[in-house]
């Protein structure tokens, strides 16, 4: 490929003060590299690493690694690496499964997912160094040892860091970039976090490259501007369908733009791309149509053959061959959220975007997709023609739905996953059964039946309803209560906008075109219901109306509302959700939601008698023997231990909860007992934990012990780690009576004294064990029956 100019004098600049960075004294230093969406990023940084490998006086010994975030960027990354340069390769491309080398070669690049480096999943742990000695590999290298191997040859490393705007937290500076000891750090982004300052670059500390928006469109990389459907455009079809209308503009503007390439004598077919929301999955249990349902019977209304439309979905992809070649037979593609990280298709040229009723947001990387040109090459003709240099979206987003999350704060709760060391899941012994405590209280409604009726009849006592034969005189009670029978649903869409700058996408379609209402489509009328179903369930906050388990609950509830609403107001269902969403939206002033909170209180009663039925029936159920899973994962309000004797390959604590002090301390208590095989900490709920039940005032509850212990001689000790307050407390003498109990029953059953344990507590600068079912303490008036540790843990 032959770079344009602007393409050229940013790889000048590059190794222009990329070497007076290397002769600087500074210590990683910064170099920031600016260019916009379309520009070629990944080509300019390639030219410019291979440019350094022919520098008359700069023949350095380095090797590059190359970082990006997800695991399809790095491997693009280095297939145009590949394709721009093949088959003239001077630098070794390398990728993750090359850390067997041991060393990274001169000039190499290696091509890096970042989050595989910072995970602690069990298939990414592999390429990290334990800092335990023992649970390292005995052949084999690890990240860590091949930068150590790098550095040792005298060889220096040059960090790139692609987009580099994502997710460099400070965790991941410490566990990548510090470990690196990288000479310079090349960081490439459209929107970079951060500009080195005028003193900076005199200092030479760092510098500074930027390409300019105006230089890529003229060289005809990308278009001028992408335009938003106009406000003509809505009033011809006013009184349709949102949905249906988004498409139909769509198609027409295609078929102009198919008109325009055939005038310039180019064989180009526009492809329209088409954004579902993800939120579809969620409706299909309750028979809502999909946005994929709806778009492809329209485009099939229209004659679409179904081989002109393309699918891109997690689990699915159809016709996507050669969908990127200008003369593609396809016409659109259906896809969500972000088509394809990285992915280019130049043809694109329209984008239907349908907003998400659950949570919107605007991806505008999404919006990247129809920011190139199809043929660069072709500028000076396409210079003939100002539809042709235009992008063109519609879209039902609102102006105030407009986010850019990959620039936002998009650190969502991490999971760490950690495996046992025997990967697999096991039990200690089948006569171990974790208790559970029958569920009457399932948070739901109970019966479907009796909820509907009950509910019936409260609404039409609310509403004065009692004559159910005559329609009119129904729908009068209503509008006499408030309800407005006639009510408009309208979606405020941006119109006759233009926006220019990609890149700061926010602050354009903040400033840019008008606003004005259109009718909500019926399909995201019905999942507005759908929706508000399962809000207004969750809104409920008193003894007598709150429902805890809105999973179960919300699709009878909204069979209630459609079976009384269709009755009372004998209307279609487009009609009357209107008039019920448009209710709900006046908030307090609803009279909808006085009716539904006053229905479930009626109904509680019923609940009630319901669930103490539903009680004697599962109170039958046995308990199911303790399983430890193969696997366990936590949030990161958690955080890693470094322990020695842990049954899990990692341990994770959380980071902040009453009684932490005293449970670390019996962490390092175990890793010391020789006793000791391994040990596992117990969760505090759900149904992998280890339950006792036991009573307190009438009422059944579960007891968590805190550690399992398996112990060299074959035992397995049950204990639960106590000091202060709790330790004396009454709730405390029940839940030790309670594990002797299961314990003497477990033994008894198994017919030998497997499995022992009991209430440990510090004092004295010791551990004591207490195993008795008549369980007391005093603090500093230990009683014979406290056992020091480790004595405690001998057999008898």
């Amino acid at each position: 490929m032959n770079p344009f100019d602007f393409q050229k004098d940013a790889v000048s600049l590059l190794v222009h003060h990329f070497k007076k960075l290397w002769h600087s004294p500074a210590k990683r230093a910064e170099l920031v590299f600016q260019a916009p969406t379309g520009s070629g990023k990944t080509f300019m940084v390639t030219n410019f690493i291979r440019e350094m490998n022919h520098q008359p006086d700069w023949d350095q010994d380095k090797a590059w690694v190359w970082i990006t975030f997800s695991e399809d960027l790095a491997e693009q990354s280095r297939a145009k690496f590949r394709e721009y340069f093949t088959p003239n390769e001077e630098n070794p491309l390398l990728t993750i499964q090359d850390l067997k080398l041991g060393v990274l070669p001169k000039n190499a690049v290696l091509f890096l997912n970042w989050q595989k480096l910072v995970s602690r999943k069990a298939e990414n742990r592999r390429n990290r160094r334990p800092e335990d000695e023992l649970q390292r590999k005995e052949t084999g290298f690890y990240f860590e040892d091949v930068l150590e191997n790098t550095h040792a040859e005298g060889r220096e490393i040059i960090l790139v860091i692609d987009e580099s705007h994502k997710n460099v937290t400070e965790s991941a500076r410490r566990d990548v970039i510090d470990p690196m000891r990288p000479r310079i750090v090349l960081e490439v982004s459209a929107t970079p976090s951060r500009i080195p300052s005028q003193k900076e670059c005199l200092d030479e500390t760092a510098a500074y490259v930027r390409v300019k928006r105006e230089e890529v469109v003229q060289a005809g990389l990308i278009k001028e501007r992408i335009v938003c459907q106009t406000e003509e455009d809505l009033l011809r079809h006013a009184g349709e369908n949102l949905d249906e209308v988004l498409l139909d503009l769509a198609m027409a503007r295609q078929s102009d733009l198919r008109r325009e390439f055939r005038k310039l004598g180019r064989n180009v077919n526009p492809l329209v791309l088409i954004q579902l929301p993800n939120d579809d999955q969620d409706l299909l249990k309750q028979d809502v149509p999909t946005k994929e349902s709806v778009v492809t019977a329209f485009l099939r209304s229209r004659g679409v053959p179904e081989s002109r439309i393309a699918y891109w979905f997690d689990k699915r992809k159809e016709n996507m061959e050669f969908i990127e070649q200008p003369d593609s037979p396809v016409d659109f593609m259906l896809f969500k959220q972000a088509a394809g990280t990285g992915w280019d298709c130049p043809r694109a040229h329209v984008l239907v975007m349908y907003r998400e009723i659950k949570s919107s947001t605007f991806y505008t990387q999404t919006l990247g997709r129809i920011l190139r040109m199809p043929e660069p090459g072709q500028k000076k003709l396409y210079a003939r023609s100002p539809m042709l240099r235009r992008g063109y979206l519609f879209t039902n987003y609102r102006r105030d739905e407009v986010h850019v999350p990959e620039q936002d704060s998009t650190n969502k709760p991490f999971i760490y996953e950690t495996e046992n060391r025997f990967e697999c899941e096991f039990i200690l012994h089948e006569a171990l059964k974790s208790d559970f405590i029958p569920r009457a209280d399932y948070g739901d409604l109970g019966d479907c039946r009796i909820f509907s009726r009950s509910m019936h009849e409260s609404f039409d006592r609310f509403f004065g309803i009692e004559d159910l034969g005559f329609p009119q005189s129904m729908r009068k009670k209503l509008e006499t209560k408030g309800i407005d029978l006639t009510p408009r649903l309208t979606n405020r869409l941006i119109v006759d906008a233009e926006f220019e700058n990609f890149d700061d996408i926010r602050t354009e379609v903040s400033e840019k075109g008008r606003d004005t209402d259109f009718e909500v489509s019926a399909n995201d009328v019905e999942k507005t219901f759908t929706l508000l179903c399962s809000k207004l369930l969750r809104e409920q906050s008193s003894d007598e109306t709150r429902v805890t388990n809105i999973a179960r609950s919300w699709s009878p509830f909204k069979s209630l509302l459609r079976s009384w609403l269709g009755k009372r107001l004998n209307t279609e269902s487009d009609t009357y959700y209107r008039i019920f969403i448009n209710d709900i939206r006046k908030g307090t002033n609803s009279v909808f939601r006085h009716a539904i909170t006053r229905g479930l209180r009626e109904y509680r009663p019923k609940l009630e008698e319901y669930r103490q039925k539903r009680h004697q029936e599962s109170i039958k159920r046995e308990a199911e023997t303790f399983r430890i899973p193969r696997v366990c994962e936590f949030t990161e309000d958690f955080g890693r231990i470094e322990t020695q004797r842990c049954l899990w390959n990692d341990f994770y604590l959380r980071k902040e909860y009453p009684g932490r002090e005293n449970e670390l301390a019996f962490v390092r208590f175990l890793d010391e007992c020789e006793k000791v095989e391994w040990w596992h900490k117990n969760a505090d709920s759900g149904k992998e934990a280890f339950a006792v039940r036991y009573e307190i005032q009438e009422k059944d509850r579960l007891f968590y012990p805190d550690w399992i212990v398996k112990f060299r001689d074959g035992r397995i000790g049950i204990f639960d780690t106590k000091k202060g307050i709790t330790a004396s407390s009454y709730e405390t003498e029940l839940k030790a009576a309670a594990l002797q109990k299961r314990l003497a029953e477990v033994n008894t059953e198994i017919g030998e004294p497997l499995f022992f344990g009991g209430i440990i507590i510090p004092e004295n600068g010791l551990w004591y064990l207490n195993q008795t079912a008549k369980y007391e303490f005093i603090a500093g008036k230990l009683s014979s029956d406290w056992i020091p540790l480790p004595d405690g843990f001998v057999c008898e």
